[in-house]
């Protein structure tokens, strides 16, 4: 992991600056005991975002859950996760010509959250709703079996909660599946519908 130093602002926000680079990421850190640790883009090693980042209107009305696909393998480990991360960026940067990483968040099957473009910058997850919502995806690909019971409860047990103390999300927000506002498979059969039990989804 790279090192960075971190400066408190505020109970949920905190400014990390990454060494030896001109880079500063701000994210929230909620002070409450259910918020999971992010591990932010400098530690995975992302690289910078490529034109100028959309600010989010906060707090956001839904949530969007999503599989990588590819790649296709849950990690296991912190290296392999930040691994794959780097590997996605380079998809959605070099091939789909995207300003980043297209996730808010990525969930690795380790324990962690990795941050994507974070609290407060717009991505590109779900086309046409990007603006209204977080995306969060799941590293692997969940047709046929089911994400880690730790990364499945890391989002519907952590994750919901720190977003709406840290004024993420609304507290009534809206949990969908890809599928259900775009044309696509994700987040797979079988993990969509293991999310269709969770609180806060709607048809």
């Amino acid at each position: 992991r790279q090192n960075l130093s971190c400066l408190s602002l505020t109970p949920f926000v905190t400014v990390c600056l990454c060494a030896n680079t001109n880079l500063t990421f701000i994210f929230f850190s909620c002070l409450c005991t259910d918020c999971p640790q992010v591990i932010s883009r400098c530690q995975w090693g992302a690289q910078p975002f490529r034109g100028t980042p959309i600010p989010l209107s906060l707090p956001l009305p839904f949530l969007y859950i999503h599989h990588t696909e590819n790649p296709s393998e849950p990690c296991l480990t912190f290296e392999k996760c930040a691994s794959d991360m780097r590997a996605i960026q380079r998809y959605h940067q070099d091939e789909r010509g995207w300003s980043d990483i297209g996730y808010s968040f990525v969930i690795g099957s380790e324990g962690h959250i990795f941050e994507g473009r974070g609290w407060e910058i717009q991505g590109r997850h779900t086309k046409g709703h990007n603006s209204i919502g977080y995306g969060v995806s799941v590293i692997g690909n969940y047709n046929s079996t089911l994400p880690s019971v730790e990364a499945m409860d890391l989002i519907r047990h952590r994750f919901y909660q720190c977003a709406v103390d840290g004024g993420g999300l609304m507290a009534n927000f809206t949990l969908h599946g890809h599928r259900q506002v775009v044309a696509t498979d994700c987040p797979g059969d079988a993990f969509f519908e293991e999310i269709k039990t969770w609180e806060h989804f709607r048809d």
